[in-house]
């Protein structure tokens, strides 16, 4: 026994699809992939894509994923079916290009696909023959260097990369990140590490003309609205007078810290030590964080107009 199934999208304004419905037969436990083709462009915000489905009579529009492990009985988790989509006004180099080194629990490399970049993924072990010159940066995920032995291996690799005019990135990483050779210049780290976890906390502009927080996107406060969870985790608690410091932040009745992201020139290049939490921010949809991130990437553009002049921060060791 069959039935007709019609599927129904309802899209924001500025979407159309190539049909707002599709039909499908089924039958008693059979399920089926249906697609939808999309385009336009949406305002920046977020904005939300619903569909439901209508058979004989009835309509369904509540969806489920699955939860299933060894050591629970299998559950669905019940949800709306409705795709929340986070539309950001950001801009970027045209034919800028990442190659990404995973962290641990790290989801940024789809979120930059998703904003268009071309991202290259290399793993630890590929680094000692990969040819990083092409790339306009190099980005590390965060704590990479703590789950990756090759990653410290090749760690020289990177160095160089920068050294030779590239702009290399890296994301937090535990106590390991103050051990010497891994960062270009030394850092501290507290036990416990320094951290902002609430992610509401002022944030302080320490430069206001670093192009990080000026090309190719303007940073506002608003831009540091609506994170997620924390701000910044494992910040240096000292750092070498090489690193330029730009934002100030600190937990309710902590002192301030300067470490959420670190610049130092490194030969012809750039290195940036960031401690912002962009892996949780970035999935999340915020867009002050992707315009933020964007202007961390972009270290290699604004190199043209713009030299880096370090000046001792308040914490130096």
């Amino acid at each position: 026994d069959r039935r007709d199934v019609d599927v129904t999208i309802k899209l924001p304004p500025g979407l159309k699809a190539d049909s707002a419905t599709r039909r499908v037969s089924l039958a008693s436990g059979e399920s089926a992939d249906l697609y939808f083709h999309l385009r336009g462009s949406l305002s920046p915000g977020r904005h939300a894509i619903s569909a439901w489905a209508t058979s004989d009579g009835r309509v369904f529009n509540t969806g489920f994923v699955s939860v299933d492990y060894p050591h629970i009985r299998a559950q669905r988790y019940y949800r709306p079916a409705t795709l929340d989509v986070q539309a950001v006004n950001v801009t970027y180099a045209a034919g800028m290009t990442i190659a990404y080194i995973r962290g641990v629990g790290d989801n940024v490399e789809p979120m930059l696909r998703q904003l268009g970049l071309g991202v290259t993924p290399v793993t630890p072990d590929a680094l000692a023959d990969a040819d990083l010159s092409k790339y306009s940066a190099v980005v590390v995920g965060p704590r990479a260097f703590d789950a990756e032995p090759a990653l410290r291996a090749n760690n020289d690799k990177l160095l160089q990369y920068a050294r030779n005019g590239g702009t290399l990135v890296e994301q937090y990483g535990q106590y390991g990140m103050a051990q010497p050779g891994i960062l270009p210049y030394p850092i501290t780290l507290g036990r416990p590490a320094d951290r902002v976890t609430e992610e509401d906390a002022k944030v302080t502009i320490l430069d206001p003309v670093s192009p990080i927080l000026n090309t190719p996107n303007k940073i506002g406060p608003d831009d540091f609205d609506d994170w997620v969870q924390e701000r910044s985790l494992y910040m240096p608690h000292t750092f070498d007078t090489h690193y330029h410091a730009i934002l100030s932040m600190h937990d309710t009745g902590e002192p301030p810290n300067e470490a959420g992201i670190l610049i130092a020139p490194l030969g012809k290049g750039t290195f940036e030590y960031v401690t912002l939490s962009f892996f949780r921010q970035l999935p999340a949809g915020n867009p002050g964080a992707a315009r933020l991130f964007m202007n961390v990437l972009s270290a290699r553009q604004n190199a043209a107009t713009h030299v880096l002049n370090p000046v001792p921060p308040s914490n130096d060791p």
